[in-house]
């Protein structure tokens, strides 16, 4: 096992989600505090037109909101999900 390896505090899956419920389930997320490290699995997503909306759209809500994340290790999901990094 990697000793640089980080377990999420929670996992969050939103296959099957539209964007304004991707966005009030970001927005609980953070309003908790509670959570540290939060796996968001978002899917490749090539179901939209202009490529992957619901991947895209949580890159873009956390970019604005300076919050930092990295693209999962392939056995974690690898393009489909993200960490995010909500407390350092």
């Amino acid at each position: 096992m990697n000793k640089y390896q980080q377990n999420p505090d929670h996992i969050i899956d939103l296959h099957g989600y539209t964007i304004s419920e991707v966005e009030i389930i970001l927005d609980a997320i953070l309003s908790e505090k509670k959570y540290a490290l939060v796996r968001i699995i978002t899917s490749k997503g090539s179901h939209g037109h202009n490529g992957p909306v619901v991947r895209t759209f949580v890159k873009d809500y956390l970019n604005m909101r300076n919050i930092r994340f990295n693209k999962s290790k392939i056995q974690d999901g690898g393009e489909g999900a993200l960490e995010v990094f909500l407390r350092d």
